[in-house]
């Protein structure tokens, strides 16, 4: 096999095009020799794997990019390449450029073209960080939270563009749940949990913010939310607070109770999901212990519970 295939093969995870092995200097008949001993694996029509074992994610995911020209991954394939998605998820999205047809069908690849002009980058190509979060937005808008916090918490990309990258969209399916994430997000939400915080319970009930993400004095702590009144709302998602993160838990709380007087409230993921209205009465009635003289209103879902039921 002539070095320069095998030095792209390597930069392609091991996956070359029929083209491309001709450009190098091999025959049809090699090729099929190739393919017939076991040697290599033909993955697609003219797409092959300069080896005999099962393809890895990654050189599946390269392999749906070589079908054509400025093909890029998208979906949830793209967030995994960008980093702020765990699984490698099958089919593969594969995105084309706008005329192009793949000459494959199902197998490892979803395919789908699109009438806009859209810029592949990294390798494998794929949609940038900031319309792959649009792109996952698009198809489950109620995900927005999801998708926004995980990729600006991981650093991958930030408030400012993504903000740039959907005003380019004045279509998007899910331009307003996006555009009220983005502010939250900006004001210090780091987290689903702590989005939906804001929204069901804060927000629908007309609690002024609390200020996110405080740094204790000394203990090294930040705080989730702070209100003035000396109230801290710690809010614990599904991971980090059973076992060991459990005594930290209990450290943080004494630390802020004993060193800054302030009384600390957990609310879990399951609270402020399920009941939000019961969340905020809470967190008014123990802000108006502490001096708040503010107003409690009731949302859209309170209205459906009766009044005897709301204590």
């Amino acid at each position: 096999i002539p070095q320069l295939l095998l030095d792209t093969a390597a930069a392609q995870a091991g996956v070359v095009t029929r083209q491309q092995a001709i450009w190098a200097g091999l025959s049809e008949r090699c090729l099929r020799r190739l393919v017939a001993e076991g040697c290599w694996m033909r993955l697609a029509r003219g797409i092959y794997q300069v080896s005999g074992l099962p393809p890895a994610w990654r050189s599946l995911a390269w392999a749906g990019t070589l079908v054509c020209e400025g093909a890029a991954v998208r979906g949830h394939a793209a967030a995994r390449l960008w980093g702020f998605h765990e699984e490698e998820t099958f089919p593969i999205g594969i995105l084309l450029p706008p005329g192009a047809k793949s000459g494959i069908l199902g197998g490892w690849w979803e395919f789908s073209r699109t009438r806009v002009g859209f810029r592949a980058v990294g390798s494998p190509p794929r949609l940038d960080v900031e319309h792959t979060v649009l792109d996952l937005c698009a198809v489950n808008p109620d995900s927005s939270s999801v998708w926004v916090t995980q990729a600006v918490g991981g650093r991958r990309t930030t408030v400012a563009r993504l903000r740039e990258a959907l005003g380019e969209q004045s279509r998007h399916p899910a331009r307003r749940q996006l555009g009220e994430v983005l502010g939250d997000v900006d004001e210090g939400c780091h987290s689903p949990l702590e989005l939906t915080y804001r929204r069901d319970v804060e927000r629908a009930h007309g609690l002024d913010p609390g200020r996110r993400q405080v740094r204790s004095g000394t203990g090294g702590y930040v705080r989730d939310v702070t209100y003035d009144e000396g109230l801290v709302v710690e809010l614990d998602g599904r991971r980090g607070h059973d076992g060991a993160g459990f005594f930290r838990d209990i450290d943080r709380d004494n630390y802020h109770l004993v060193y800054e007087g302030l009384q600390t409230l957990r609310v879990g993921w399951k609270q402020c999901h399920e009941d939000p209205c019961r969340v905020a009465r809470v967190v008014a009635a123990l802000r108006r212990s502490l001096g708040w003289t503010g107003d409690l209103r009731r949302c859209r879902r309170c209205r459906l519970v009766p009044e005897a039921m709301m204590a």
